[in-house]
């Protein structure tokens, strides 16, 4: 096996900087802000750090880290409540996209953002892959 400088191990799955598939309304992407997934043959696992924005919406999910259904994920407010990330299809645009539960908080989306708007979200997660 022949390795090549500053390249993954051809074993290894190599992580993804999501950064770029963060909906505007979510803060600037900067130094405390990342998103980054991996898939292996069958789990996506998610992990990062968003600041709250003006929207509930927060990410569109690459289809090759789509899950097999919709599904829940553990998240914590940085200084405020645990709460849920919600992986949920958008028929009308044709993927998933990761939704700050403001159900998991007991509060709209409209008072979730009045309350946590520039506090930063920590998610990890792991979950079944959708077959591509």
């Amino acid at each position: 096996m022949t390795l090549v400088p500053n390249q993954p191990y051809p074993d290894l799955i190599a992580w993804e900087d999501l950064e770029s598939i963060l909906i505007s309304g979510w803060g600037v992407p900067g130094d405390y802000q990342s998103l980054q997934g991996k898939a292996d043959k069958n789990d996506v696992t998610i992990f990062g750090r968003v600041q709250i924005g003006d929207l509930h919406i927060f990410a569109n999910v690459p289809l090759h880290l789509s899950p097999a259904r919709p599904i829940s994920l553990n998240a914590q407010i940085l200084g405020g409540p645990s709460c849920l990330v919600e992986l949920q299809y958008r028929s009308s645009v044709g993927i998933y996209q990761m939704v700050l539960s403001a159900f998991s908080l007991g509060m709209t989306n409209a008072e979730v953002i009045a309350t946590y708007k520039g506090k930063y979200l920590s998610i990890f997660g792991t979950y079944p892959r959708k077959a591509v």
